[in-house]
């Protein structure tokens, strides 16, 4: 990790190390139809499909000498992936840190039961509304009763196992649907005894004046957007050319959680080992791109080139 943050620093092309954070769709296949998601939106650009259990388990054996973190999700439900739990397991064995986000709209006694003993460090809870009129806004085709009955449901669980794990997250994203419900959020996260409860901002498609006026919330507080500015912007974290490795479930690596097109793919980690995806031409021109002294000329053009760290969500 340090070795990586150094040459971070330093702005290197090619890398000695590979990343220790590492986020890896298991599906893109989604039970919801969030409205702006491009899974919900059907516009992901790459086929609706599941890792093979063997092949996750080839790409976490290649990564297992230097991932810290490994996050089971990005556009799809994870909790959808038949063998989900022996994904968490296997990473466990091999002491890693697994964290995943989900809806969990889908949920039973028996996945509860797994969750706990899978090894499963983080479970991240989307909860986007106290009221089932202001939670569908967004979580559309979800049920928010089921969704604290299913959270209240793990919670027991990890009292009757007397564990720890995994540390439980009711998480909100803000948007000028739910922006008044907070609090009240906040006060039902506490009844369920989660061990936390966060907010997030909501992003957009800052081009798209319909989805600006229609999300994002009026309080600029609660947003990660500056309304002052005359033209709103994305940013992405250029560290994740340095620092992580983002895994869809067909094997495509893309250089940051925003991309979901096929088209955008750098390589793919089933036809090519970790160490020549992580130094690939394209990878190492994207990094020039954010060299000290101003853009370098890559050997080749990528998504990072017209992106350069202000991304149009869901578009690029």
């Amino acid at each position: 990790m340090l070795l990586i943050k150094v040459q971070e620093w330093l702005r290197l092309g090619r890398i000695r190390g590979f990343p220790y954070r590492y986020i890896l769709d298991p599906t893109n296949i989604c039970n919801l139809r969030c409205p702006v998601c491009p899974t919900g939106l059907a516009t992901i650009g790459r086929e609706r499909g599941s890792m093979d259990f063997d092949r996750f388990q080839k790409i976490t054996n290649q990564i297992a000498r230097y991932a810290y973190r490994l996050e089971l999700c990005n556009f799809g439900e994870p909790l959808l992936h038949p063998r989900i739990f022996d994904m968490i397991n296997y990473a466990h064995q091999r002491k890693i840190s697994v964290m995943l986000s989900s809806n969990l709209n889908f949920f039973d006694q028996k996945m509860a039961e797994q969750t706990v003993t899978s090894g499963l460090d983080m479970l991240i809870v989307s909860v986007d509304g106290a009221t089932q009129e202001t939670y569908e806004k967004y979580r559309v085709g979800g049920n928010l009763s089921r969704v604290l009955s299913n959270a209240r449901l793990l919670v027991e669980e990890k009292h009757r196992q007397r564990s720890q794990y995994p540390i439980v997250i009711i998480s909100m994203l803000i948007n000028r649907h739910n922006e008044h419900q907070i609090s009240e959020m906040r006060q039902i996260a506490k009844t369920l005894g989660v061990d936390a409860f966060t907010t997030g901002s909501f992003l957009v498609d800052t081009t798209d004046p319909i989805q600006v006026k229609e999300w994002l919330p009026i309080e600029q507080s609660w947003s990660c957007y500056d309304y002052s500015e005359e033209k709103l912007e994305n940013v992405c974290n250029r560290s994740d050319l340095w620092e992580s490795m983002t895994i869809n479930w067909d094997g495509g690596v893309v250089p940051c959680c925003w991309l979901h097109r096929k088209e955008n793919d750098f390589e793919n980690i089933f036809k090519k080992p970790l160490a020549e995806v992580w130094n690939s031409e394209a990878y190492i021109s994207s990094r020039r791109l954010f060299a000290f002294g101003g853009p370098k000329v890559g050997l080749q053009e990528t998504i990072c080139t017209r992106c350069k760290g202000k991304p149009s969500y869901m578009k690029d």
